[in-house]
């Protein structure tokens, strides 16, 4: 047939590799495949053995998938993918605890590692093990972008600044709160508010008569006057054509953490029937874990079809044979969320090709998109403190 090659496992594949089949753990399979629903995932009210599945059950019991089947983790360093239900914080952020670590929580008394890789997990669902991709990398980032504040902007609120970030008397305290509250309450607005900041604080409208600020100003209200009648008048552009510009006073400031994201390109090329029945595991493990969930109850009673739950987050680890420990010349990870998974079934022949036996496409090429749940933060490297040749995060 045009663009399909048929390969026969046990004329030719199976002959030369000598393979052999474990009949216990297909019986095993074909049992947990079966259509006989499982009672915990039954709802009393159907009569339909699909309807009735609410739950999809986990793959393989939960257990180990790994490739190639003969994987040997005591002699191969090895990359691992865990599956786990997301356990929702159920509260909001405090300004003064961290969610995770406050008082009475999950992992209150988790030491630092176990806090990092149990972040958000609960229910394993299953455990996939690989060989370590050929393609390992990390990228670090922060957010950076380029503030600018007028010198005029930067009068008015120093001296705010400087005492509220500095040390306020008790009398400026006093007074603010009032002023706030009578803001509030629309009493003291536009320039009378500003005058009343200036008496507290010092110093914060000296600038208004500066005789560049003044002039200033007075192009701007021309500019908003001008704007009632339908002109538009740019003042920057104005003071520009008389060579000169306002100091912007650019400098490059922090604007937040960011979320790192990892892409794993992994070839799946299975050698016996065995090896393609996990190959097909793997891939719906990782299909099934990443789906949102439907019927999402966050009290009882709660409608069915209102609220959609998060799917499954994931555990990943760079593991060294024999001792099980994160491989110290690679990154670690924080929890991740798998947001894209991309499945080619036609391998780098670009055309599709099947083992005669089941048709299980020769190669299949998974590509996923991981990204973690949290930011990296400095104190994350606490954790490592006592070994100061591990990369870290």
């Amino acid at each position: 047939m045009a663009g399909f090659n048929s390969i026969d496992f046990s004329s030719s594949l199976g002959e030369s590799l000598n393979l052999t089949t474990n009949t216990e753990e297909i019986d095993n399979e074909n049992k947990e495949n079966s259509t006989t629903p499982n009672p915990e995932y039954l709802n009393a009210n159907d009569n339909s053995v699909f309807n009735t599945l609410r739950r999809p059950r986990k793959i393989a019991g939960g257990g180990v998938l790994q490739y190639p089947i003969d994987l040997d983790t005591d002699i191969q360093d090895y990359f691992e993918i865990q599956i786990f239900k997301y356990r929702a914080a159920k509260r909001l952020p405090r300004i003064n605890e961290d969610v995770e670590n406050a008082a009475g929580g999950i992992y209150a008394r988790s030491n630092l590692r176990g806090l990092r890789q149990n972040q958000r997990l609960q229910d394993l669902q299953s455990t996939i093990q690989l060989p370590i991709p050929n393609s390992v990398k990390d990228q670090n980032a922060v957010g950076w972008g380029g503030g600018e504040m007028s010198g005029v902007a930067g009068s008015i609120l120093g001296p705010v600044t400087d005492a509220l970030f500095g040390q306020m008397t008790s009398e400026q305290i006093t007074q603010s709160d009032e002023l706030m509250q009578k803001i509030k309450n629309g009493v003291k607005t536009g320039t009378d508010a500003l005058d009343r900041v200036g008496e507290i604080f010092g110093g914060v409208t000296d600038v208004l008569g500066e005789k560049a600020v003044r002039r200033r100003n007075m192009l701007s209200m021309i500019s908003n006057l001008s704007n009632v009648a339908g002109i538009n008048i740019n003042v920057n552009q104005a003071i520009s054509r008389f060579g000169a510009v306002e100091n912007p006073n650019l400098e490059l400031l922090i604007t937040g953490p960011s979320l790192r994201s990892f892409s794993f390109t992994i070839r799946l090329t299975p050698r016996s029937p065995e090896e393609a029945r996990k190959v097909r595991m793997i891939i719906r493990s990782l299909k099934q874990g990443m789906a949102i969930k439907k019927g999402q109850q966050l009290f009882e009673g709660g409608s069915r079809g209102l609220l959609l739950g998060t799917p499954d987050v994931f555990k990943l680890r760079y593991i060294k044979a024999r001792t099980q420990k994160d491989i110290k010349g690679l990154n670690k990870f924080k929890t991740c969320a798998l947001q894209n998974m991309s499945v080619d079934y036609t391998g780098e022949a670009g055309r599709f090709a099947a083992y005669d036996d089941d048709s299980q496409p020769v190669t299949s090429i998974i590509t996923l998109s991981f990204s973690e749940l949290v930011p990296i933060y400095d104190t994350d490297y606490v954790e490592f403190a006592l070994e100061d040749d591990n990369v870290g995060l």
